[in-house]
């Protein structure tokens, strides 16, 4: 299969509470690379954060899968289980991180920033995802909805052990405490998903401004009813706005097109094969007959 991004589109919103906007976003239909980062930490230290891991993330993909880097030449050590291009994401989240980290050591004003990440490339043949902290990306495909992302939060993980409801990490007071962020720590690795594309996949990517506001089902809803990216960015930021915005709002959404499957024709095959043999086979009879 072959996938072909039909639209994108990518909108964000301080909302009704805070009064400076930490998240950032990219998207690039030409490389296929989209991504929505959400900043924390004081005097604009994750408006920072989140646009040095938006940059620096384009940057080395770009500059990686450009020149066809080999695995070896990346940040870091490569993961076996990953295709190279989910290295190279892999490894510009890594590089986002130690320079968040190196920052926020070294200046007295970034001292504690980080930010989520959230990351969606689209190849010919392969989708690939990529976040840290709390920033999701979801995939309605056939109308049905999954979460193409994990959450690295203290209420995930329980929820996860079974110690507690989807309902009570909803409501508890630290479902905005998370267990990894880029900057947090020297060392850092995205959960990372590789899927086959399928004809009319549509992806959402977005910060806790919408999540926190909007249910996964809702989500599919008006995700089905709105066959264009930009409305739908809008829909959704329209929608955080009505129940009272209280934190930045940032949504990215990806429409593939239709997928048409390579039909191959093993008669076809056969019978230039045999032209091949019949070919060879009267070259061999001339080079004896002279």
């Amino acid at each position: 299969m072959k996938s072909t991004i039909a639209k994108s589109a990518g909108l964000t919103d301080v909302g009704l509470k805070r009064e400076i906007n930490e998240d950032s976003f990219s998207t690039d239909t030409k490389s296929g690379l989209f991504v929505v980062a959400d900043g924390m930490g004081g005097h604009l230290a994750g408006e920072v954060a989140s646009r040095v891991a938006v940059d620096l993330i384009n940057k080395s993909y770009k500059k990686w899968f450009e020149s066809d880097a080999p695995e070896e030449d990346l940040f870091e050590y490569p993961d076996q289980s990953l295709s190279k291009v989910g290295n190279y994401i892999q490894s510009g989240i890594r590089l986002a991180n130690k320079v968040i980290h190196e920052m926020a050591a070294e200046y007295t004003d970034y001292n504690g920033m980080g930010t989520t990440v959230a990351v969606l490339a689209v190849m010919p043949d392969l989708i690939i995802t990529a976040n840290v902290g709390d920033s999701r990306i979801y995939m309605v495909r056939n109308g049905e909805i999954e979460r193409l992302s994990k959450d690295h939060s203290i209420v995930a993980e329980q929820v996860a052990m079974g110690i507690m409801t989807d309902e009570e990490a909803n409501q508890s007071p630290l479902r905005h405490v998370l267990t990894r962020n880029l900057g947090s720590a020297i060392h850092l690795e995205a959960e990372i998903f590789e899927i086959e594309p399928s004809s009319n996949d549509r992806f959402v990517l977005c910060s806790d401004g919408l999540t926190d506001l909007v249910s996964d089902d809702e989500i599919q809803q008006m995700v089905v009813a709105e066959d264009d990216p930009e409305v739908l960015c809008q829909n959704f930021i329209d929608k955080a706005l009505a129940r009272g915005a209280h934190d930045n709002t940032t949504v990215v959404s990806v429409y593939l097109s239709d997928i048409e499957k390579s039909k191959s024709d093993p008669f076809k095959k056969m019978g230039s094969l045999l032209a091949d043999i019949l070919t060879t086979t009267q070259k061999a009879t001339k080079i004896f007959k002279s």
